[in-house]
């Protein structure tokens, strides 16, 4: 039998908001190896109430919703959480990703994202702090 020891202080707390659910079951078994606590939502009130409780250190976002929507959502976290929030977008031109990096995303990666690219992404996040610990920077684009 193989344990971890989690230090509950210094671990990672990422936040998934998926509408997915096999999305979501394999990505918090991607975060849970890396000894990070995973809370996984899948609607958009209980997901911004669960970033304004835990103060995750990490939002991933995959929910399908319009412009509108995502831009009121993306708000709602960054008020919710100092976390970054990492979008995952199924956007058909540069203008939608910068959209939801002026809403909120501090860095959206366009669909479909392989499973090694978000994890590498979320632990260079992860390894940044929360937005109030780190110097504002550039939005990021990754197409």
């Amino acid at each position: 039998m193989v344990t971890w020891k989690t230090n509950i202080e210094t671990a990672h707390t990422v936040l998934i908001i998926s509408d997915q659910p096999e999305t979501t079951a394999s990505w918090s078994a991607l975060f849970n190896q890396r000894n990070c606590i995973v809370l996984c939502e899948s609607v958009r009130s209980g997901a911004v109430q669960s970033a304004r409780l835990m103060d995750p250190s990490l939002i991933v976002v995959d929910i399908q919703m319009n412009k509108a929507e995502r831009a009121v959502f993306l708000q709602d976290l960054r008020a919710a959480s100092r976390g970054p929030i990492l979008m995952l977008i199924s956007a058909n031109t540069v203008e939608e990703i910068v959209e939801a990096n002026r809403a909120g995303a501090d860095e959206c990666l366009v669909k479909p994202v392989n499973a090694a690219v978000l994890v590498i992404k979320a632990m260079a996040w992860l390894g940044h702090g929360h937005r109030s610990d780190r110097l504002s920077s550039p939005v990021s684009v990754t197409l």
